[in-house]
């Protein structure tokens, strides 16, 4: 990975940040927090291994700007509902720090779209695992954190899929050719990093992990 500064990191790894012989007490409490959302996932139908090689990092990649996963997201929900997209590359993220309806709409459950995994997934702290599934699965964080933010609204972390996150990317990168988003710009760079995320992911059966 290069020097230069981005705004969002991924990973390709596992979730510990420590191994046990380096702080055996924070891999213990890794662990537990990890088995806990393991079962969790279970019982939403995914079967995934968060428990082994504790500390692996095989990949990292990084997005320019939040703004270009905000206008990638934009331009999927646009081209699926059949809108023209000439604007949203010269868009800049808006004044009165409100989201574009069309994404609302999605996020809110009034409208569906075919881009679960890119546009339904937290945008900053969230995880792609290396399994098929069709929606992304949102869990409620830790009550320990809630509590030691009383002002913070209720924390909840979401889980994608990697292999439904590559199927849409593959997918929505012919579109974006169609329309004639440049390969050069922000969104598309993005596009790029996000597939092979979701590549690496597949190929070494480990999470993504987004920050």
């Amino acid at each position: 990975m290069s020097d230069r500064t981005t705004e969002l990191d991924l990973v390709v790894g596992s979730m510990f940040t420590t191994r046990p012989e380096e702080d055996r007490e924070l891999y213990e409490d890794e662990r537990e927090w990890l088995s806990d959302i393991q079962d969790l996932l279970r019982e939403e139908g995914i079967d995934v291994d968060l428990l082994s090689r504790p500390g692996v990092e095989l990949w990292e990649g990084g997005i320019d700007r939040f703004m270009d996963l905000y206008q990638l997201r934009q331009l999927a929900a646009y081209i699926e509902k059949g809108r023209d997209v000439k604007d949203v590359l010269s868009a800049n993220v808006p004044d009165d720090g409100e989201p574009d309806p069309v994404l609302v709409a999605i996020w809110d459950g009034e409208e569906t779209t075919r881009f679960p995994h890119l546009i339904n997934h937290q945008a900053d702290g969230g995880y792609y695992l290396p399994v098929d599934f069709a929606e992304p699965i949102w869990l409620e964080a830790d009550e320990e954190v809630a509590e030691d933010d009383e002002d913070a609204e209720d924390p909840y972390i979401s889980f994608g899929s990697s292999v439904g996150l590559q199927r849409e990317l593959a997918e929505l990168s012919g579109l974006l050719q169609q329309a004639g988003v440049p390969a050069s710009s922000g969104p598309m760079r993005c596009l790029k990093v996000l597939r092979e995320a979701a590549d690496q992911s597949i190929a070494n059966d480990l999470p993504v992990i987004v920050w």
